[in-house]
């Protein structure tokens, strides 16, 4: 019933309005349909601020019947646990097999020893809740600068209109101020509308007002700025490729004390071996 009385108000009688006013200017039809469209945008604002606080309604009903509900009891399982040390084996050796052996057991915790210790790595940045709305948000903020260019233009007639009539003179003054006037009236009627239709807007989202928007727009855009900078210096310092290039240097190291520690063994025996000699 609503639709048809908009129907009627703002597009039927403002074009034979329009008709009986200015004649037949076809040019002045997209105005009346623009006006017509921002009170229909209006009145589906309306509808859908109720439908989402009969939501809000069941979804509070909902939760609360989730909380009575009693939770269930987790249980743990244990494990035992025996601590068994095996028999110790007593070997004996030579006394020539035994400081060898000796040397390289030395030499081998040298070697451990020496070996860098393995950094922890940081977690990975996680993107806020604030972060992740922020491409949600950045297409209301789009729509929001579409619908103010709509405005700016509008107001731009306006300006235009009001500047011609001021300039009247003569003759031209009584006959064409009043259809000066009229046009601008219904101007400043369609830019009301248009600047409601901002409101209309970033109620569609979940925002009271459109300066309510902005602050978490700004807040979001911020945070995802910060996010983005944090998760990209991450993956310089510990991502795939700097993991790579750690790996690569790390076993040429172990290598080479390896190697290192293989010919200082090697030499030991040959200088036992010449010394039994």
């Amino acid at each position: 019933m609503e639709i048809q009385q908009i129907k009627k108000k703002y597009i039927t009688d403002r074009i034979r309005e329009s008709v009986d006013i200015f004649g037949s200017q076809p040019e002045r039809l997209e105005s009346i349909i623009m006006t017509a469209v921002m009170v229909l945008a209006l009145l589906i604002s309306k509808v859908l601020d109720k439908a989402r606080e009969l939501s809000a309604k069941l979804f509070e009903k909902e939760s609360l019947q989730l909380i009575a509900k009693p939770s269930e009891e987790r249980t743990t399982q244990i494990i035992p646990q025996t601590d068994k040390t095996p028999k110790q084996e007593k070997i004996t050796h030579k006394e020539s097999t035994d400081d060898l052996s000796i040397q390289q057991r030395v030499l081998k915790s040298k070697t451990q020893t020496a070996q860098p210790e393995t950094l922890q790595i940081p977690l990975k940045p996680v993107m806020s809740a604030e972060a992740a709305e922020y491409p949600r948000l950045l297409k209301i903020y789009k729509e929001l600068n579409r619908q103010n260019g709509i405005i700016f233009n509008a107001e731009r007639e306006r300006n235009e209109l009001e500047l011609e009539r001021d300039s009247l003179k003569g003759l031209a003054k009584l006959t064409k101020k009043g259809e000066l006037q009229s046009r601008i009236d219904r101007k400043n009627e369609e830019i009301d509308l248009l600047k409601v239709g901002l409101s209309g807007i970033v109620k569609r989202y979940g925002f009271q007002t459109v300066h309510d928007f902005y602050k978490v727009f700004a807040v979001s855009k911020t945070a995802n700025a910060d996010y983005r900078v944090k998760a990209d210096q991450w993956e310089e310092q510990y991502g795939e490729k700097a993991q790579n290039q750690e790996e690569s240097i790390s076993k040429r190291l172990q290598n080479y004390q390896r190697e290192n520690a293989d010919t200082q063994t090697k030499q030991i025996s040959k200088s036992r071996n010449r010394g039994a000699i």
